[in-house]
């Protein structure tokens, strides 16, 4: 008698609980139906349990389309295929981590121009994007230059590297304060590397005081007018690059042509952290005094006697290896074998290693002093 009163109760509960069930999902497609974006994701969710895969489709993309991420996030895993679809969604919704890989895809779309990029994301609140859209902001010209530099391009494809090239500056240890820098595209921008030392060599008809090519091939290298940059220029690549610009020579042994120009005194422009001498092993007092008085860095030191060593009553050019300012040998002029170049520090800097990151605090003095 208990087991069968115990049974049409739980048959009853059951109709209860399948009534109410029945009347839950009827209320959630009435919903759903009505446009209300959050039924519109339940209901969706109740079709995948049952594998209605077409009907969740359909809810999903409604509720998606709504700008409600729980369903926008159901099509980016369910249906990867269309992933550019649901981001696109995703950054109508207003969603940060969307925003960045939209906006970061946009950055090599060669549809997609610097201005457009810019105008699309200025008010977004997503922390990198902000950070990147500030660079900008920082560098434009605001009509108080000490610098102009224009970052030439082949295509828009390339605001990534114009955005590295502002980070680059933007780090680096010498005052960019008033610089100002300019995407510019030249579509008959063509680069080759040379035979001796795959340096990049560009043809542009773009032409500016000081310019930046992003060339797509070779190795970077610098003149006083344009610096030439490759895909792989890092962050320290492009600061040794710029540090030509601030009147910082190689201290790496120059190639034989180079050190040909550059050791017997052809370039007309001033070094702050190199001179050359001839190699010789023995100087008079006068001549060392003359060389200390032609020192960059003469300040730095307390005497004429700081850069030569004397051994029983000859001179020899060169500071002991303990002393933090001196003269020291490079290995610039290496090529050539009557001619010895000489720096300030015996460590190895970012002009000999950019690597290293090494800028001494006495070459930033050094461009103070310059300016």
């Amino acid at each position: 008698m208990k087991a069968g009163l115990l049974i049409v109760l739980f048959l009853l509960a059951l109709s209860g609980w399948s009534h109410q069930v029945h009347n839950h999902q009827q209320e959630l497609s009435r919903l759903a139906h009505q446009g209300n974006a959050r039924a519109q994701h339940q209901l969706a969710n109740h079709h995948w349990k049952l594998n209605n895969r077409t009907a969740a489709y359909y809810w999903w993309q409604r509720s998606a389309k709504q700008h409600y991420f729980p369903a926008i996030e159901s099509l980016i895993n369910e249906f990867p295929r269309a992933n550019d679809t649901w981001l696109e969604l995703a950054v109508a919704a207003g969603d940060p981590a969307a925003q960045r890989q939209v906006a970061s895809a946009e950055l090599t779309d060669q549809k997609t121009s610097i201005n457009q990029w810019q105008n699309r994301w200025g008010d977004s609140r997503e922390p990198w994007l902000q950070s990147k859209l500030e660079l900008i902001e920082r560098y434009k010209n605001n009509g108080q230059c000490d610098m102009e530099i224009n970052v030439v391009a082949a295509d828009s494809g390339e605001k990534r590297r114009y955005l590295n090239f502002l980070s680059a500056v933007q780090n680096a240890p010498f005052d960019t304060q008033n610089w100002c820098i300019s995407f510019t595209l030249d579509e008959s921008l063509s680069c080759v590397t040379d035979t001796q030392r795959k340096r990049a060599s560009c043809r542009s008809e773009q032409q500016f005081d000081k310019q930046v090519i992003l060339a797509d091939q070779g190795i970077a290298s610098a003149d006083s007018q344009t610096l030439t940059l490759t895909p792989d220029s890092s962050e320290a690549v492009i600061q040794h690059e710029l540090g030509h610009w601030m009147g910082f020579a190689d201290e790496y042994e120059m190639s034989d042509a180079l050190a040909q120009k550059f050791c017997y005194g052809y370039y007309d422009h001033d070094n702050l952290n190199i001179i050359v001498t001839e190699a010789h092993n023995e100087y008079s007092a006068r001549q060392i005094k003359a060389i200390y008085k032609s020192l960059p860095w003469k300040y730095e030191l307390s005497s004429w006697q700081d850069i030569a060593i004397n051994k029983q009553g000859k001179w020899r050019l060169g500071s002991s290896g303990e002393a933090t300012a001196g003269l020291f040998k490079a290995d610039t002029c290496n090529a050539i074998d009557d001619r010895q170049a000489w720096r300030p520090v015996n460590v190895r800097t970012a002009m000999e290693q950019h690597d290293t990151k090494l800028w001494p605090e006495l070459y930033l003095r050094l461009l103070k002093h310059k300016n």
